[in-house]
């Protein structure tokens, strides 16, 4: 059991659960201490696709002391959601800071090292600046926030303005999730230093029309929440940002990407507004068979072709299907697209390195 000493004066006797435990092996120890539970399991989220994780979950070892324990992996180098079900009742582990934010919701994870960095790790470049910007939302009429990534030397650029990439979280998610668990600035902090990326702002908005849209009504693919929600990212979203950041203006220098449920927010905004968003790509999209040429085919009609259309998808994924649909009604329209199909699931493990993929070609 990896414990420590706890490190006040409250009790000198006492000792501290410590987990996760990343081991050299890559295996990885996670603990809790529950002496009144009857069963304590470890559940994996994030790589159940790939079976590399815990998927089912597995019962964990009891001790003397009233800790639970269990050792898994070795597994690959990766970043993986986890929790514990106590009794029948998720919880998260309450010695782990490393947490994502999504909707409703906390949860945990664990980064499992490499031997080389990934491209999410943090290498020794310059670094850019995430902050949390609070907007008046006309639109929705209420207070929401965002949060901004200013590329690294923004502050000392004097007057450059840069292009940008507006980000999309998927259902359940948050504005928070592609900064602590997407890592999405460190990506791009790692491609603009080796020049393979133009340096960019990257805007992540909630993509819940709420409180108009509850955050009971379902996936924020739906038509409803998404023509709500392509209101306020034009007109209360971006405006904030042209007005507060050194920001170019025109449809050549905006980009719309997201994932699962934003991956069709972004198709559908991004296709219906081509005066706006000249780059546009979905990741493992949330999109509907029904509504590709009333949704899609009336924005590419009459408009400017997109600089860049990018599709991607892994083969585990469950939309998987209706994504190779949309790449085939692409080919049979005559549209320009990159088509992106990968192995794995619906998760971060593709969504980082398709971020990575679509960065490098933004702008150029």
């Amino acid at each position: 059991m990896a414990t420590v000493s706890d490190p006040t004066n409250f009790s000198r006797n006492r000792t501290y659960v410590v987990s996760p435990v990343v081991n050299e092996d890559r295996t990885a120890t996670f603990s809790l201490a529950a002496p009144n539970a009857s069963l304590v399991e470890l559940h994996g989220l994030s790589s159940s696709a790939r079976g590399e994780f815990i998927d089912p979950p597995k019962p964990m070892s009891r001790n003397g002391d009233g800790v639970w324990e269990i050792t898994v992996g070795p597994v690959q180098p990766n970043i993986y959601r986890y929790n514990f079900i106590v009794d029948g009742t998720a919880v998260n582990d309450p010695n782990n800071p490393e947490v994502t934010q999504n909707e409703r919701t906390l949860g945990n994870f664990v980064e499992v090292p490499g031997d080389v960095p990934a491209i999410y790790e943090i290498d020794g470049v310059p670094h850019g600046n995430v902050t949390m910007r609070w907007y008046e939302s006309a639109t929705l009429g209420v207070t929401r926030q965002m949060y901004v990534y200013t590329p690294p030397g923004y502050e000392t650029s004097g007057d450059q303005q840069f292009p940008v990439l507006y980000l999309l979280h998927g259902t359940g998610g948050s504005e928070a999730n592609w900064t602590n668990e997407g890592r999405a600035n460190f990506i791009l902090d790692n491609l603009i230093a080796c020049d393979a990326a133009v340096p960019m702002l990257v805007v992540m908005p909630y993509g819940r029309a709420y409180p108009q849209i509850s955050r009971e009504s379902g996936s924020i693919g739906f038509r409803e929440n998404i023509e709500l929600f392509e209101q306020d990212l034009l007109k209360d979203v971006i405006p904030e940002i042209e007005s507060n950041y050194r920001v170019l203006l025109d449809r050549d220098n905006r980009a719309i990407a997201g994932l699962s449920g934003g991956g069709g927010q972004s198709l559908a905004i991004g296709l219906g507004n081509l005066d706006t968003f000249g780059w546009i790509a979905g990741f493992s999209s949330a999109i509907r068979e029904s509504e590709f040429e009333c949704v899609y085919g009336r924005g590419l009609t009459d408009a400017p072709s997109p600089d860049l259309l990018w599709i991607g998808c892994g083969d585990l994924d469950h939309l998987y299907d209706v994504n190779r649909a949309l790449l085939s009604w692409l080919d049979k329209r005559g549209v320009d697209h990159i088509a992106h199909l990968t192995g794995g699931g619906h998760d971060f493990q593709n969504w980082r390195p398709y971020l990575h993929d679509v960065a490098q070609r933004l702008f150029k």
